[in-house]
């Protein structure tokens, strides 16, 4: 008997959605965003950017959003009057002093008013006199992002250097695709790279959101781990913007069956899963927690690379993520770049019996990599799981579908 086939709905992706609700604000008639990300971080973008536009308080909270706050500070940088950026304690803990650095230099007036290259900060929003930002993107791609969208604000336009190496560029050009759909015009030229973004006003009738390769990442996880049950994912296009699409390269590395249709896609795990797995994470560190819980839940030795930034989001990914595999048995090395996890015994749900609460350090990536083990014992638990709601607010809820 065929086995049947689970669907499950995907977010859609926050990336995408706080790219266009930036260029719906900047433009005139206003953009129709269809499928918006109901991701706690895109509504707080929504309304932040909706008091800015009702010229109302000029005190921004981003809450827990990195994302939220880097935009709103290079917008807020170039819109008169005086701003007040914050947000929460874990927020305030995220380095900004590469952006902060970079609009000074430009001419912006920011004044950090705790600890230097940290949240919160005090804006006095001028048109900078320099056309040109200079801006070293080796934590974060997010820079770059918030001042490409930024400078199509500036009456004369603007220009942005890149100095060394960006971290996770896929989304740097997932922002440049997103500006030429809204006929925002951007080239690049020269050496360094500079990108020559021209005064625009966004242009875009109406846009439907792709869904979530980012979260797509813990339902391979799931499958991984469950021989002989179908996943199928709507949504998750053929021809995607998200670089994060390169999951199905990196499951089917591991032994899944994946099939991509053009508007779907549809897992499996069919036989044997790979011995041991290699992959350098630079430009896709998003899926590295679901891949490590997968590697070590399937007893696979894996050598990841490429994550060093990880130290910088929600949490320090890598110690978050080799407390909670130490937790369940397995100690990993790990260096300023990367993680090494043995192999050993799959776990298995009398090996995942009694282990207790695994700390999330109240990041949704975490909580979400280790909450999948759930599938093989439901009595896996994970603190604060109310934190998915970040970027999806019903994972627990599509994780149920699953669950033994």
């Amino acid at each position: 008997m065929e086995q049947e086939t689970i669907q499950i709905t995907l977010p859609s992706s926050k990336s995408l959605s706080n790219r266009w609700l930036m260029l719906d604000y900047m433009s005139r008639m206003g953009i129709k965003i269809k499928n918006i990300s109901s991701s706690n971080d895109t509504q707080q973008l929504g309304r932040l950017l909706h008091q800015l536009k009702g010229g109302r308080r000029h005190n921004f909270d981003c809450k827990d959003a990195g994302t939220v706050a880097r935009f709103m500070m290079a917008l807020l940088s170039i819109t008169p009057g005086v701003h007040t950026l914050t947000g929460s304690e874990q927020l305030c803990r995220r380095p900004m002093r590469q952006l902060i650095d970079a609009l000074r230099e430009a001419g912006c007036s920011i004044k950090c008013t705790g600890e230097e290259g940290f949240l919160p900060v005090k804006i006095e929003g001028v048109i900078p006199a320099a056309q040109r930002v200079r801006i070293d993107c080796s934590v974060s791609s997010q820079y770059a992002s918030a001042l490409l969208l930024a400078a199509a604000t500036m009456p004369q336009g603007g220009m942005v250097e890149l100095t060394g190496a960006p971290a996770s560029e896929p989304y740097i050009g997932m922002t440049l695709k997103v500006m030429e759909q809204a006929k925002v015009q951007c080239v690049l030229k020269g050496n360094p790279p500079t990108y020559h973004v021209e005064h625009s006003i966004p242009q875009c009738d109406v846009v439907s959101i792709e869904k979530d390769w980012s979260s797509a990442s813990y339902f391979f996880e799931a499958v991984s781990l469950l021989p002989g049950v179908s996943v199928r994912m709507p949504g998750l296009q053929r021809d995607s913007l998200q670089g994060d699409q390169v999951l199905r390269d990196i499951y089917a590395m591991l032994g899944l069956t994946v099939n991509q249709g053009d508007q779907s896609v549809e897992v499996r795990r069919e036989g044997d899963m790979a011995k041991s797995f290699e992959y350098d994470f630079t430009n896709a560190l998003d899926l590295m927690p679901a891949v490590a819980v997968t590697c070590a839940a399937l007893g696979m030795e894996a050598h990841i690379t490429g994550i060093g930034n990880l130290r910088f989001k929600e949490s320090n990914r890598i110690e978050s993520i080799a407390q909670g595999l130490a937790k369940l048995g397995r100690d990993v090395a790990v260096d300023d770049n990367s993680m090494t996890i043995p192999a050993g015994k799959p776990f298995s749900r009398e090996s995942l019996e009694g282990v207790g609460v695994i700390d999330s350090h109240d990041d949704h990536r975490i909580a979400m990599a280790f909450g999948v083990l759930k599938v093989l014992n439901p009595s896996v638990e994970v603190s604060n799981p109310d934190c998915v709601g970040k970027s999806f607010p019903d994972f627990w809820k599509m994780l149920d579908r699953l669950a033994n």
